[in-house]
């Protein structure tokens, strides 16, 4: 219920216009969601009770993270004063998430505890940062470099030279 829930925020709060600008967010934040939990569960710091699939919760991979990692860049980049309270915010409400989720015995830790799992969420949100922001700066280059492109003089190709 907290993947649709937060699908659902995302997709009231968000304006429809931005949806695409946030895809590459949602899609990087579901691979690197999918990544970090198939590391964990391999190496054994902690697994998933109930439907899983080959130990992985594919419902926190791609119904909780993705949302998450596209309405902190929605909101960081509509609210850039408060950016780092912000992201500050979502590595606390995973911490306190995850925690609930062991509390109601979703999770099991084995090698892992909730002070790791806090740590963890600063890399985590701060890569989800840095794509933003790399796409971003590509998104920039591309429409400077199509612009520059558009705006010099045309010439057709006759096949001959001059």
């Amino acid at each position: 219920m907290v993947g649709v829930g937060l699908w659902f925020v995302f997709l009231l709060v968000v304006p429809r216009r931005e949806w695409r600008d946030l895809y590459p967010t949602i899609v990087f934040t579901a691979l690197l969601a999918t990544i970090t939990d198939l590391l964990g569960v391999t190496l054994g710091q902690w697994e998933y009770i109930g439907p899983t699939t080959g130990g992985l919760s594919l419902w926190s991979d791609l119904g909780i993270a993705p949302p998450q990692g596209g309405f902190a860049v929605y909101l960081s980049r509509r609210y850039p004063r408060w950016a780092w309270l912000n992201w500050f915010v979502w590595i606390g409400a995973n911490a306190v998430g995850e925690w609930l989720f062991v509390q109601w015995g979703l999770i099991r830790y084995h090698q892992w505890n909730t002070l790791k799992a806090s740590l963890f969420y600063i890399p985590f949100f701060a890569l989800i940062f840095l794509q933003e922001r790399w796409w971003r700066t590509e998104q920039a280059a591309s429409k400077a470099a199509e612009s520059a492109v558009g705006s010099g003089p045309k010439r057709i190709f006759t096949g001959r030279r001059d």
